[in-house]
C-alpha cells in the first residue's frame, strides 16, 4: 500500500459522520439550486429544460465551494504547507500532535451537521414555488401522433417552441423514472463522502499531523480532485434534469415547474 493510500485509511477513519456532513452539503447545494431556478423564473425563464440544468450547474459550483469550506473548517493548519524537496517531491511537514488537526470531530466541523433533509429533493425537488409571468406557449400540435418540431422564439429563455405530442401518463412515467436515476447519482456522492473527504484533506496538504513522515506521497489539486469524484454524478443529473424539464414541458405546455407539472397531471 502507497502512502497515499495510507494516509488516506487513516483519515477516512478518523472521520466523523462524513455521510452526514455531505448530506447536508447536498442541502444546502439544493437550497442554492432552488434559489437559482425560482430567479431564472422571476426573470420570465419559463422554459424548464434550460432553466433546470442552469440551476443545477450553479448548485454544483455552490457544491464545490462548501467542499473547500470544509477543507478550511476541518483543519487548523495552513493550507498549502507542502514544500518541494530537491528532487521536485511533495514533502509534507509533520507535527507535533496527531490531534491538531480535527477532522470532522472538531467544534468547527460540525457546522455541517445536523442532517439536511435531502429525501427526494435532489438536485431540485419542487424548484417553482414561486409563482412568476404568464408562461409561453409551448406550442403543440394537436395532430396524431406524429412528433415535429417548429422553430419559433418566446419571450422567456430562447429556446424556441416545441411542438410536441406527448401522452400525460408516459411523461409522469419517464420524469418518474428520470428523478429515480438523479436522486441515485446523488446517493453515490454520499456513499463516497468518506474517501471523497479523505483525499481532499490530502491534496491540500494538511495531514502532516495523521501520517509521518509522508513523503513522495502523490498529490493533486484538491478542485482537480473534487471534480474527478462528483463531475460524473454531476453531470448525469444535469442532462437528466434537461430531459426531465423537456418532457414535463411537451405534456403538459402550460407548467412552468415540475409542481405545476405532477398537479396538471394528477390533479
Amino acid at each position: 500500500m502507497g502512502n497515499r493510500a495510507k494516509v488516506i485509511e487513516t483519515i477516512t477513519a478518523r472521520l466523523s459522520m462524513p455521510r452526514l456532513q455531505i448530506s447536508a452539503i447536498l442541502a444546502l447545494t439544493a437550497l442554492s439550486a432552488f434559489i437559482v431556478s425560482a430567479v431564472l423564473l422571476r426573470l420570465n425563464v419559463t422554459e424548464m429544460a434550460l432553466r433546470y440544468p442552469v440551476a443545477v450547474i450553479a448548485g454544483y459550483v455552490v457544491f464545490l465551494l462548501l467542499l473547500r469550506v470544509w477543507i478550511y473548517l476541518n483543519t487548523e493548519e495552513t493550507l498549502g504547507t507542502a514544500d518541494l524537496d530537491g528532487s521536485g517531491d511533495l514533502t509534507l511537514a509533520a507535527l507535533d500532535a496527531i490531534d491538531d488537526i480535527g477532522v470532522g470531530g472538531s467544534s468547527a466541523s460540525g457546522t455541517f451537521g445536523g442532517g439536511g433533509d435531502f429525501a427526494g429533493a435532489g438536485a431540485g425537488g419542487d424548484w417553482g414555488d414561486a409563482k412568476a409571468v404568464v408562461p409561453v406557449p409551448v406550442g403543440f400540435s394537436s395532430g396524431g401522433g406524429s412528433s415535429s418540431l417548429s422553430s419559433g422564439s418566446g419571450s422567456g429563455g430562447g429556446l424556441g417552441s416545441f411542438d410536441f405530442d406527448l401522452d400525460e401518463g408516459l411523461a409522469l412515467l419517464l420524469v418518474a423514472v428520470v428523478l429515480i436515476i438523479a436522486f441515485s447519482a446523488i446517493i453515490y456522492v454520499v456513499w463516497i463522502a468518506p474517501i471523497l473527504f479523505a483525499e481532499l484533506l490530502v491534496d491540500a496538504a494538511v495531514v502532516g499531523s495523521l501520517y509521518r513522515p509522508v513523503k513522495n506521497i502523490e498529490r493533486s489539486h484538491w478542485l482537480l480532485t473534487a471534480l474527478k469524484k462528483t463531475g460524473i454524478p454531476a453531470l448525469v443529473v444535469l442532462i437528466l434534469f434537461a430531459i426531465a424539464g423537456f418532457i414535463m414541458q411537451a405534456a403538459v405546455p402550460e407548467a412552468v415547474t415540475i409542481g405545476e407539472f405532477f398537479n396538471a397531471v394528477l390533479g
